[in-house]
């Protein structure tokens, strides 16, 4: 069977997880920032439309920021100052609304894109973040890219649960040896011309969205849910065996993972990444 290296695992979150995963086949569910990969993949896409001049939005996008009138026709505005804007926005959103609000809200960027063109825009942002500075750089979680292989060894489905654009996420699953079809996103409605508009289906992968989304599209709770924040905290209770938290330093989200027996895994630590 294939390895499980223990690297910088908690030593009892790799011997639970070996345990589980050898004793029977079952169903994992991965959130994908910051737990499978290193830092922000789905800011990373968005950034990316945004300094590539919003090229498939509409001109008019008032309807999205609280100062309508220089967002008419978004156009006639230089990208450096869009970007600026549409991020002071997004901290905006965040703060007043909430956090899912303010993912919700993002929903609008990813608007005009097919699913080609979305593919292509990931495929080129993640072939750029990965060559950021080293604690910048958006990469695979080289732990979590052990475990899968591990996972794969003892014939278990795997899952990718994120609240970023679905096809963002699987047009790089492939990186992770994971099939497009089990990643499960944001999904936004089409227009007649097959592009993306910015009203998401729902359930939104949010959440209590999470768990939905798992029900309605596995059918089932998987036995094995990995996550890093109160976005994924509902699922990982959900989890039938173990869930495992990966701990980035919030220590409510910690006292609540704790408080429902959700197994700590602190974050991994970089160097393990280039070995």
């Amino acid at each position: 069977m294939t390895s499980f290296p223990l690297k910088s695992w908690a030593p009892s979150v790799h011997a639970s997880l070996t345990q589980i995963i050898s004793s029977s086949p079952g169903i994992v569910c991965f959130d994908f920032d910051n737990t499978l990969i290193r830092n922000d993949f789905g800011e990373k896409i968005m950034d990316a439309v945004i300094s590539e001049g919003m090229l498939f939005l509409p001109d008019d996008l008032s309807s999205f920021f609280r100062d309508k009138d220089y967002w008419k026709n978004h156009r006639t505005k230089p990208i450096s100052e869009k970007e600026h804007l549409v991020w002071e926005e997004y901290t905006y959103q965040l703060k007043e609304f909430g956090v899912e609000k303010g993912y919700r809200w993002t929903s609008f960027i990813f608007q005009g894109y097919t699913k080609d063109s979305f593919y292509d825009l990931s495929r080129r942002t993640w072939k750029k973040v990965a060559n950021l500075d080293e604690k910048l750089a958006v990469i695979p979680q080289r732990e979590m890219l052990d475990l899968i292989q591990f996972l794969y060894s003892y014939d278990w489905k795997v899952y990718i649960v994120t609240a970023s654009p679905e096809s963002g996420i699987a047009a790089i699953a492939r990186d992770f040896s994971i099939k497009e079809e089990n990643v499960i996103g944001m999904v936004q409605k089409k227009n007649p011309n097959g592009t993306y508009s910015h009203e998401i289906i729902e359930p939104y992968t949010y959440g209590e969205g999470k768990v939905k989304a798992i029900q309605s599209r596995i059918g089932e709770m998987p036995d094995l849910v990995f996550g890093d924040s109160f976005n994924d905290f509902p699922m990982l209770c959900y989890a039938n065996k173990l869930g495992v938290a990966i701990d980035k330093g919030n220590p409510d989200f910690v006292k609540a993972c704790s408080e429902k027996a959700i197994a700590i895994q602190p974050y991994f630590t970089l160097t393990a990444q280039t070995k």
